[in-house]
């Protein structure tokens, strides 16, 4: 962030021209940021509005596509009815004249079939059936004719006009067609028969064609006549073949209207009973193209309202904010180290606020910045105090180590050279007096006795100077040297050793470290001269380890146990120092000793320390 806010700046301190498109960036402009936010509302707001007003304007218009489609269902209903109506009408006028009261064949009928088929050619048959069942005349043959007689709805039609689907057989070699039946005109209280006339299948197809043509042309409607189950009786060539109980719309591809009433033609002998269906479909695609034009054109113009009231708002945020701006560009110097103080905007207003506190803020932050500078001063100085003080220490520490590695040599000369010295020239001394009176043999006893000191003496001076060379606690650490120092106890006594000692103890190469070993050398040397011990036991473990922050030391436990005679650790023993020193070693570095042993009972030393 910091590094963006001097970026954003010219090195001398004045702010870079921000060019237009930059600041439209929400994210380096407040004013950009309000403004996209608001288009962004805007844009949403007038999204969902454009959105519910086009699925409004689409239903609305759905709906009156679809009454329009009923409406020419209707309209082509009634057409189609009214194109039946008139040949019964005609077929019912031309009936009332050939009247016959004696129910035979009557005069010249083939010549009144004939005449009446040349007016209304589209009746492909016709044929007058006499009160008796008989067929009186007929206009040529037809197979289908001779299943007529006896049929209940044909009885109707003597006594009014009858409309029936026919179904035709594989004896008839020709499609399903209407039958339209009527009376003929009796001069008695019997009736004379029924005119029977054949209209085929291919004039109701004609007649859908023909209405869909008188609607205009460029039309997408689709007439489909519907039989009482819903199976398809005419239509065009698009939506033949489809079974009864068909999707017309087609999932909503299509908007379906149907004819509110039609005609039921009355059942014939293979046909479901019921009344006929006529529906039409036209696309919906094309049917609901202007809502959607419209839909799209509402959506364009709210997206372009949108972007132009974001940029008004960017403009007037960037105004507004124009003093804001300024206050950023003095905290962006005081963070370079430009200024040291912050001017507050005038007014009382949020900006006015900001800037008071903004202020104050810096204010603060110089005051703790030159505390902090004495701060820094004053700590350097005892830094350096502390260090030369440490310094002085170090070097009297190594002067203390100077010393006592100097008394500690002395200590060991002391002990052996000067010993065996001072033996060796009280043997000399006593020769050069007493040498003369004594015999060859008393001379030769003395001068081996001189010998042997001299020899003992060699051999202390020997292995003090080997002590020395030999790898102490600080190379090798405390576990390594307990190690080493079993295993010379066990070459050198034959007694049996049991270490178990913590791998940790490697690590442990401090003064407090070499003390312990040293208070476990004094056990193990009791153990070996004075216990008469077989068996010796050390282990060495960790009681708790070291916190994770350092602060803690771990805490430690040696243990060292034989199965020697034991003795009373209450009772004085005038002339040995061994129980002395390892409590004098064990207080100096603040360890607690504990030496349980009884006589008879062998002897347990355990030492807990910290390290």
């Amino acid at each position: 962030m910091d590094r963006s806010l001097n970026h954003s700046c010219a090195a001398s301190g004045a702010p870079s021209r921000v060019s237009f498109w930059q600041g439209l960036n929400p994210l380096r402009h407040f004013a950009a940021a309000l403004g996209w936010a608001m288009f962004a509302l805007v844009v949403l707001g007038a999204l969902a509005a454009a959105e519910w007003a086009a699925n409004v304007a689409e239903r609305e218009v759905a709906a009156s596509a679809r009454a329009r489609l009923t409406q020419t269902a209707n309209q082509a209903g009634d057409a189609l009815l009214a194109q039946v109506q008139m040949r019964l009408a005609a077929m019912g006028a031309a009936a009332g004249q050939w009247a016959s009261g004696d129910g035979q064949a009557l005069p010249a009928m083939a010549g009144r079939l004939a005449a009446l088929q040349a007016r209304q050619p589209e009746l492909s048959w016709l044929g007058v059936l006499g009160a008796q069942g008989q067929w009186l005349g007929m206009t040529d043959v037809w197979p289908g004719a001779q299943a007529l007689p006896g049929q209940a709805w044909l009885a109707q039609a003597a006594s009014r006009a009858v409309v029936a689907l026919h179904h035709a057989s594989a004896a008839d070699g020709a499609e399903d067609a209407l039958l339209l039946a009527v009376p003929l005109a009796s001069g008695g209280a019997s009736p004379a028969g029924v005119l029977v006339a054949r209209l085929p299948w291919l004039w109701l197809q004609a007649q859908l064609d023909a209405h869909l043509r008188a609607i205009g042309s460029g039309v997408s409607f689709e007439l489909m006549l519907l039989g009482p189950d819903g199976a398809l009786l005419a239509g065009s060539h698009a939506v033949r073949g489809h079974p009864a109980g068909f999707d017309w719309s087609e999932g909503g591809r299509y908007l379906v209207g149907q004819a509110g009433a039609f005609f039921s033609p009355v059942t014939a002998p293979g046909a479901v009973s019921g009344a006929w269906q006529l529906r039409v479909r036209e696309r919906a695609e094309r049917a609901l193209a202007p809502a959607r034009q419209t839909h799209r054109a509402v959506l364009v113009g709210v997206l372009a309202v949108g972007l132009l009231a974001a940029l008004a708002a960017a403009l007037v945020a960037h105004r507004m904010l124009a003093r804001l701006d300024a206050l950023a560009r003095q905290a962006r110097a005081v963070h370079r180290g430009e200024r040291t103080a912050i001017d507050v905007p005038g007014g009382r207003d949020e900006v006015h606020a900001i800037g008071a506190t903004l202020a104050d803020l810096v204010a603060g932050a110089q005051q703790e910045k030159a505390r902090l500078a004495e701060l820094n001063a004053e700590l350097d100085a005892r830094v350096l105090a502390r260090t030369a003080r440490i310094e002085r220490l170090a070097e009297d520490a190594r002067h203390a180590a100077v010393t006592r590695e100097r008394l500690r040599l002395a200590r060991g000369l002391h002990d052996t050279l000067a010993h065996s010295l001072m033996a060796l020239l009280t043997q000399i001394r006593v020769l050069r007096k007493l040498g003369p009176a004594w015999s060859r043999e008393q001379l030769d006893a003395e001068l081996a006795q001189t010998e042997h000191v001299a020899a003992q003496g060699l051999a202390e001076v020997r292995a003090a100077i080997g002590r020395m060379r030999e790898p102490s606690v600080h190379d090798s650490g405390l576990g390594p040297e307990l190690q080493a120092l079993l295993q010379r106890l066990a070459e050198r006594s034959g007694v049996q050793i049991a270490a178990h000692i913590d791998l940790a103890a490697a690590q442990l190469v401090s003064e407090r470290a070499a003390s312990v070993f040293a208070i476990a050398r004094e056990a193990l040397r009791n153990a070996e001269h004075h216990a008469g011990a077989g068996h010796v036991t050390l282990d060495l473990q960790v009681l708790s380890p070291p916190d994770e922050d350092g602060d803690a030391s771990a805490r430690w436990q040696l243990v060292v146990a034989d199965d020697g005679c034991g003795f009373d650790p209450g009772q004085p023993y005038p002339g040995h120092y061994g129980l002395t020193g390892l409590r004098e070693q064990a207080r100096q570095i603040a360890g607690e000793l504990c030496i349980d042993s009884a006589p008879g009972r062998g002897c347990r030393v355990r030492l807990r320390f910290t390290a």
